[in-house]
Formats: structure tokens, sequence, C-alpha cells
């Protein structure tokens, strides 16, 4: 994976090592119930998140970019500084800001984790040791869940933390680590409930009447 910043990389993020564990086979089945109830915010539910995404080569910040996600099940249309990006379940837009190309993919399960933070959290369910601790941030009491993989693999992060609102189940942080580099994704603001149609999440070619589709498949 390349060490500099990337859109694609948006939705995987960064720091902090975790102390003060609960009991290993108690705390994985809390840490299991907490993140089932976070996942379940994202199924078929219209979302709106604002965030914060840097990346980190080491301690170092490497790139910043700031946004909106808009997101229903397995779709989503993320709009950033840098690039939008349209979802629909199967195929990806991603246009850059000010390019005059759209490039058209089918991505793979593991590409679709780098942007889609649905995908991210839904990790816990394959491949990671799960455990948790109880936390405060931004003056609200949280959860803590550790992901840690239980093997060694190119597409996957050795690690994940999630912040987590005790009250509402609301994701405020996610943090991943991949070799000695760290990704962080801050929600600034997190709103569910909405109506989002499912074209919102097709590239709009009629607004982009000067841009080129390039597919990518």
């Amino acid at each position: 994976m390349k060490t500099h910043f990337s859109m694609f990389r948006h939705t995987r993020l960064l720091t902090a090592f975790l102390a003060t564990c609960l009991n290993l086979t108690t705390s994985a089945q809390t840490a299991k119930q907490v993140l089932d109830n976070t996942v379940a915010l994202f199924n078929n539910n219209g979302i709106e998140a604002a965030f914060i995404a840097t990346s980190y080569e080491g301690t170092t910040p490497a790139g910043e970019a700031s946004g909106t996600m808009y997101m229903k099940g397995n779709k989503f249309k993320m709009a950033s500084t840098e690039m939008t990006t349209w979802f629909d379940g199967q195929t990806q837009w991603s246009l850059l800001e000010g390019s005059d190309e759209v490039n058209v993919t089918e991505p793979s399960a593991e590409e679709q984790a780098a942007v889609n933070p649905a995908v991210l959290l839904s990790a816990y369910k394959q491949g990671y040791n799960m455990r948790m601790r109880r936390s405060t941030l931004r003056g609200k009491p949280t959860f803590v869940v550790t992901l840690t993989a239980k093997s060694q693999r190119d597409d996957m992060f050795s690690m994940v933390l999630l912040d987590i609102e005790q009250g509402t189940y609301t994701p405020y942080c996610i943090r991943a680590k991949q070799g000695d580099n760290w990704l962080r994704l801050v929600i600034r603001s997190f709103r569910t409930g909405l109506s989002l149609a499912d074209d919102s999440f097709v590239f709009p070619s009629q607004d982009y009447p000067d841009v080129d589709v390039i597919d990518l498949r």
C-alpha cells in the first residue's frame, strides 16, 4: 500500500494503544454487541456524516481531507475537498476535484473497506480478535473497541480502534494501522433516519456534461 494520503483510504484510520482491558472472553462478547449495534445504524438507514480524514507515516501527518459522506446499506456517496465518490453497491465512480474525467470501477471487498466506514466497521466479523474498555471523548462516555488481526495479511489492517458513544452507539473516531502507518477518520457529526434515494449513489452524468467517463471495469 502506498504511504501517501489517498481518498481511497479515508475510511481506514489512526493512533493510540489499548491498555487496562477486561477479561478477554467477557470483553469480546461485549465488544461484539457494541459493534453489532453500531453496524445496525448503517443497515438500510440513510446516514449523513461529516468527517476529517488524516493519514500518518509513522507518527508524522502525511495528509488531510475533510468532507461529508452519505450512506444507506452498502451504498455511499463521499464528497471531500479532494474527490467525490459514488458507490451504488456494485459500481463505483470517482471524480477528482478539478478533473475532467470520472473513473468507473467495480471495487473488491478490500477496496470497499478503504472508502466505506460500514465495511470497515464490519471487519470484526472475521479475522480479528476483540477487546474493549470504557473511556471519554468530547466530554461523552465512550466504548473503545480494539480489533487485532489474527494473522498478518497485506489486505488487512493489523489493528483497528473504534471510539463509540455509549448511549447511541454512534462512531466518533476510527483508527487503523497497516505496517508502520496509521489512518484516522474523525466523525464530526452523524445524522440517521434520512430518506436517501438510490440514484443519489450513482454518478449524475447530466450534471457533468463535460466530464469523460473512463470505464476501468
